[in-house]
C-alpha cells in the first residue's frame, strides 16, 4: 500500500482543472503552433468558464511553462519506465535519446512551448530547476565517472548537461537544427559534456561516439 496522502476532492478537482485547461492548450497549439490564442479561446476549447485559465495560472505564458513542467515530468516518466541499464554515461544517453523522442512526437508544439522560456515575466520560472532534477536522474550514483571528479561532477555535471541540452533546443527553435538531426546534435553535446568526467574505459567509447556521429 502506498503511504502517499490522498488528495483531497477540493486538490483533485483543481488538478483535473489544470488538466484541462493544459490539454486545451496543447489542443490549440496543434492547430496553430504560433500560440496566438486568446484566453478566451482557450477557456471554450477547455469548457471551462473564462476566468479559469486565469484562476489557476495568472497568464498565458504561465501556461506555457506549465506545460514544460508537465513535458519534463513526461520524460522523467518514461526514463523510469525504461528502467534503464549501465552506467551514468549510459543513463544520460537514454534520457537524450527518450527526451528527443518526446519532443519529436508534436515537434511544432513543443518548439512553440520551449521556445516560450525565453519570454521574460514578472518571477523567475522554475525551470531550471526541474530541468536540472531530470538530469540528476540520469546521472544516479555517478558510476562512470572518474573517482577524481566525482565531487566536481555531482556539484555541477547535471546543471551543465541541462544548459547544453537547452541549448541543442534553442537552436531547434530558430530552424538551425532540423528535426532530423537533433537525436544526433543532442548525443554530440551530452557526449562532449561528459567526456572531462568520464573515467579512463569509458572516455574512449565517448570519443568513439562523437566520431560517429561528426562523421
Amino acid at each position: 500500500m502506498s503511504d502517499q496522502p490522498i488528495p483531497s476532492l477540493r486538490e483533485r478537482n483543481r488538478q483535473q482543472a489544470r488538466d484541462m485547461v493544459l490539454d486545451a492548450a496543447t489542443r490549440l497549439l496543434i492547430k496553430d503552433a504560433s500560440a496566438d490564442f486568446s484566453m478566451r479561446a482557450l477557456a471554450a476549447e477547455a469548457g471551462v468558464g473564462f476566468a479559469t485559465p486565469f484562476n489557476h495560472f495568472g497568464s498565458k505564458n504561465a501556461i506555457m511553462q506549465a506545460l514544460s513542467t508537465r513535458l519534463i515530468g513526461q520524460m522523467a516518466a518514461a526514463f523510469e519506465r525504461a528502467a534503464p541499464v549501465g552506467d551514468a554515461i549510459d543513463r544520460v544517453m537514454t534520457m537524450g535519446r527518450i527526451a528527443v523522442a518526446l519532443l519529436l512526437e508534436q515537434p511544432d508544439v513543443y518548439k512553440a512551448v520551449v521556445g516560450s522560456l525565453g519570454v521574460v515575466g514578472p518571477a523567475p520560472t522554475e525551470v531550471m530547476g526541474q530541468s536540472r532534477a531530470l538530469w540528476s536522474l540520469a546521472l544516479g550514483d555517478l558510476n562512470g565517472i572518474a573517482e577524481d571528479v566525482a565531487d566536481t561532477g555531482r556539484a555541477v555535471l547535471a546543471e551543465q548537461l541541462a544548459f547544453g541540452f537547452r541549448g541543442c533546443l534553442s537552436f531547434w527553435i530558430a530552424g538551425e537544427v532540423a528535426n532530423e538531426n537533433l537525436a544526433h546534435i543532442v548525443e554530440i553535446n551530452l557526449s562532449t559534456t561528459l567526456l572531462g568526467f568520464a573515467s579512463g574505459d569509458r572516455r574512449q567509447y565517448l570519443k568513439d561516439r562523437i566520431a560517429a556521429f561528426r562523421g
